[in-house]
């Protein structure tokens, strides 16, 4: 009985797997590479720590951009007019906005470590005689990946519950939606592990 439930339990495994693969459109020669990937993504994050944050924040902002891309034909389907290139900048200049009002709010979500480690950097730079910047520039910017975030959250959900009306596949959305949220959570994981709480000081 063992010995018929076990190769049974193995092959559900490997259909299952094979399954994800072909959702997430894998094949078995990208395995590979994908592994090279992560081999180098964890060696960079024990090497510079820094460099991954940085292209994190950058994939944030790239993956919010194709969602709003992606959703725009149906938000014009359901509003009934074109939708411009400044109707765009005037929801992410929003978003922004929003984070800046709410500021505890915003920080208490994501990225406040790394922001008042930047900050102290910028103070560091300027008082040994480098170039000063203003501390609120580095708030705008960290204020506008969470802006992005936030319409990346609200583009891909209603992406995907517009597939989902359709009857066609909603998953591989939400599995990126759940990506961005472990950049956002790996982001703050590292600064904390390699920064501390935001400060210069909080290192090992």
């Amino acid at each position: 009985m063992t010995t018929y439930l076990e190769p049974t339990k193995s092959s559900r495994k490997q259909h299952l797997f094979s399954r994800w693969l072909s959702q997430q459109k894998i094949k078995l020669g990208d395995l590979p590479f994908l592994g090279i990937c992560l081999a180098s993504l964890i060696y960079f994050t024990i090497r510079d720590p820094l460099l991954i944050v940085t292209l994190g924040c950058s994939s944030i902002v790239f993956l919010s951009l194709w969602h709003v891309a992606k959703a725009i034909p149906i938000v014009e389907r359901y509003i009934g007019c074109e939708i411009r290139f400044w109707h765009i900048t005037t929801a992410i200049i929003t978003s922004t906005a929003l984070c800046s009002v709410l500021d505890s709010p915003a920080n208490a979500v994501f990225l406040s470590g790394l922001e008042e480690f930047m900050k102290e950097l910028a103070e560091g730079a300027s008082s040994a005689g480098g170039e000063a910047i203003d501390p609120e520039v580095i708030e705008l910017i960290f204020n506008l990946i969470r802006g992005a975030f936030l319409l990346l959250v609200a583009a891909a959900s209603l992406f995907a519950y517009n597939q989902a009306q359709q009857g066609n596949d909603w998953r591989p959305i939400v599995t990126q939606v759940a990506l961005a949220f472990a950049i956002v959570i790996a982001i703050d994981v590292i600064t904390f592990l390699f920064i501390g709480n935001g400060g210069g000081g909080g290192g090992a």
